[in-house]
């Protein structure tokens, strides 16, 4: 049988030493921490590109140049 928890607080794995090694969470908590890592991401790979590009090109163009090179 599977329980729903609510107000789940993270359980944390400990070393025989006392430090804190690991933390377990609900599947939906990990995932939705997977999403916001994959944004930040995609935001630092943005905010880098607008840094040290000459030129940005439109979306719309570089859509064009892949279809005719046959990537999409």
């Amino acid at each position: 049988m599977i329980c729903r928890m609510t107000n789940f607080r993270p359980k944390f794995i400990f070393s025989c030493d006392g430090r804190a090694e690991g933390v377990v969470l609900p599947l939906a908590q990990y995932r939705r921490l997977l999403r916001k890592i994959e944004d930040l991401g995609d935001a630092l790979a943005l905010d880098r590109a607008e840094r040290t590009s000459k030129e940005l090109v439109p979306y719309a163009e570089v859509r064009e140049r892949l279809k005719r090179a046959g990537r999409l």
